[in-house]
């Protein structure tokens, strides 16, 4: 009985953390509105996985890329509420 050459199965890639926390990071950030608290970091852990995935380390660059998207967004939504604050602050007369 001779035995079917199979071919060994494909080395998997680790799954890194990084990727993880970023994306967390950053639906925390646009979700319970925590702007600067978590999407720079979302956006700092994000940058660190995308490299680990080009390093070959890791293969869940969609999650890390979603969490720094993810962590913009909370910013331009900060920045744009603050935009909106001080307009209406300089608007009704209490900044003088």
């Amino acid at each position: 009985m001779t035995e079917l050459a199979m071919p060994a199965p494909a080395e998997a890639h680790p799954r890194n953390n990084l990727g993880v926390w970023s994306l967390v990071l950053g639906i925390a950030s646009v979700v319970l509105a925590l702007g600067a608290v978590t999407g720079v970091p979302a956006i700092i852990v994000g940058n660190q996985a995308r490299r680990a995935v080009r390093a070959g380390e890791a293969d869940n660059e969609g999650m890390a890329l979603t969490g720094v998207v993810l962590g913009w967004v909370s910013l331009v939504i900060l920045a744009g509420v603050v935009v909106v604050a001080i307009t209406r602050f300089v608007a009704s007369g209490l900044g003088s």
